[in-house]
């Protein structure tokens, strides 16, 4: 597997996987994104990337610097952490370890940077099996908040317990 930065060619693609059912339901009331937008912003707090197994995408990965993203979707949270979102796109991919796999590159990719000290995520509260999912992978329940409309579990996985799992 590999991560490569998404492109607007990837749109119309994002677009598909968004509306599929099992995707839908990891974001609850939160609506879908522009992606031309999205995928135009270029700003280095900002890496959105797709997931690629033999050339063919599975899934995708925004990555971003939360305290300094322009929504301010996590409002205010100290500096050098990285915050995640993933999906995998079609529901044939599932329960194959893709997921895993994104996580694990995800998480290098995100740990590479020395001054990042923890990564945070923001999982539905009724999705227990994503949340399962993250605490197989180290990180650790901190809070319950909403966003967009929804009641998400805000976990965190710090450098430390990364190095500590690997």
């Amino acid at each position: 597997m590999i991560l490569r930065r998404a492109t607007l060619s990837d749109a119309d693609l994002l677009e598909d996987w968004r509306k599929r059912p099992h995707v839908q339901a990891g974001f609850g009331a939160e609506d879908p994104p522009d992606w031309r937008e999205e995928l135009s912003i270029d700003e280095d707090w900002h890496d959105p990337v797709i997931a690629e197994v033999d050339g063919r995408p599975v899934g995708y990965m925004e990555i971003i610097d939360p305290a300094r993203e322009a929504t301010h979707y996590w409002g205010d949270v100290e500096a050098n952490l990285r915050a995640l979102d993933i999906f995998v796109g079609d529901e044939n991919d599932l329960g194959k370890g893709y997921g895993a796999a994104m996580m694990r590159l995800a998480l290098e990719r995100c740990f590479a940077a020395p001054e990042v000290t923890a990564v945070i995520i923001d999982p539905l509260v009724s999705n227990v099996r994503a949340i399962r999912f993250y605490e197989r992978l180290g990180f650790r329940h901190e809070d319950v908040r909403e966003f967009d409309g929804n009641e998400c579990a805000v976990m965190r996985l710090t450098r430390e317990t990364w190095k500590a799992t690997k």
